[in-house]
């Protein structure tokens, strides 16, 4: 099969980028003939003559189209599968798709569709306001980068391409994580049988622990949805098991001063780590936490964590309800007080410990693997085509 795979990187490398450079290398050790098309944000230069110039194609980008239409004709593809489209791309390039007839899926990694800052977060809370549009508090609120301006704008794009029903009539699938993230959209008004819940996958570790050592582990981003206080906030209650916490963001100077004011001394962080000893000190930890006070559409470190048997300790709160089975792969809490009870409780029975992490390997080799994502994967395609 020839798939041509579309790309808009973000100024700032997240999960969206790991899951659609995963998954292209996975479709091409598959023996698929595969061709990107890939964007960055950084095209857009700081300057304010830049900026301005940006956008008014935010709505539509004539390049973008005009690129892909060029690159259906030579490429010639069976289909094509987008991950992220903003900023530089547009919409535009479905148009390009559907006027050579081309069908087109898109993975939604976040609720952007629905929501300017993609979180559905605001004031430290999960905030659905925007749901079903228009994008009017968005703006008031400055959900996106803290600007009426920019929220005007990301929010004007988003509600054109609404009203123009371009999700709706001009791309044929889409693709989210959960089913948390599928009801969400189709209270937004796509239709159920346009999104298909395909889990994210990873490789085999390369890396297992025999046995595991006795910290718990964070690994994301540090800032504020991310539940980062309430982690720290927890582990004030806890001074017999070590917190490892990897990863950067801009609480990270507010979490290293919190943790030498309190005294925290069994709070380490580590800071970003390359790819082998983060997967190390992931396969080593007792559990993982994810404090995330945010709706989540998928967090990868889950899938991660499945596949080096390492249970999951995670906020109750959307997807997290959905992909952490209470009792079975890790332990679902309220709160800091609960977090801190839940953290004593998961390593207080060593018994019922295995068995938690037996669960987690388990489901992993179940549902997450490469092979069970790439026969989900081109099942989806084969329907389309």
């Amino acid at each position: 099969m020839k798939i041509l795979v579309g790309h808009n990187y973000y100024q700032q490398a997240g999960g969206e980028d790991a899951v659609f450079r995963s998954q292209v290398a996975m479709l091409k050790s598959f023996g698929h003939e595969v061709c990107l098309y890939e964007r960055h944000n950084d095209e857009i230069k700081p300057d304010i003559f830049s900026k301005i110039s940006h956008a008014a194609t935010l709505r539509w980008s004539q390049s973008s189209y005009d690129q892909m239409r060029s690159l259906l004709r030579s490429f010639k593809p069976d289909i094509v599968h987008f991950h992220n489209t903003f900023y530089v791309m547009t919409p535009a390039v479905f148009y390009a798709c559907k006027d050579e007839g081309v069908p087109v899926v898109v993975s939604l990694h976040n609720f952007r569709l629905m929501c300017i800052n993609g979180l559905f977060f605001r004031d430290g809370k999960s905030c659905e306001d925007c749901l079903q549009g228009p994008s009017i508090p968005g703006i008031i609120h400055r959900c996106y980068r803290g600007s009426m301006l920019f929220s005007a704008l990301a929010a004007d794009m988003t509600d054109y391409h609404w009203r123009r029903k371009t999700w709706e009539n001009v791309v044929d699938r889409f693709i989210v994580a959960t089913e948390f993230s599928k009801s969400k959209y189709v209270q937004a008004g796509i239709s159920s049988e346009k999104i298909m819940v395909l889990p994210h996958f990873v490789e085999e570790p390369s890396h297992h622990a025999s046995s595991k050592e006795e910290y718990a582990l964070y690994a994301g981003r540090l800032s504020q949805e991310k539940g980062v206080d309430l982690l720290l906030k927890a582990w004030e209650q806890i001074k017999d098991i070590p917190l490892y916490i990897v990863g950067g963001g801009p609480k990270q100077k507010e979490m290293e001063d919190f943790i030498k004011i309190k005294g925290l001394a069994n709070v380490k962080m580590l800071g970003f780590l390359e790819s082998a000893e983060y997967t190390k000190i992931l396969a080593q930890a007792k559990f993982l936490v994810v404090p995330s006070v945010c709706y989540e559409n998928f967090p990868r470190v889950v899938v991660e964590a499945y596949a080096c048997g390492v249970p999951v300790l995670a906020n109750r709160l959307g997807t997290m309800e959905e992909i952490v089975e209470e009792g079975m792969t890790g332990m679902l809490f309220s709160g800091a007080q609960d977090l801190a009870a839940k953290a004593r409780e998961i390593v207080k029975d060593k018994n019922k410990y295995a068995q938690l992490s037996a669960n987690t390997r388990q489901a992993y080799e179940k549902k997450y693997t490469s092979q069970r994502h790439y026969e989900q994967l081109i099942g989806i395609y084969e329907g389309m085509i």
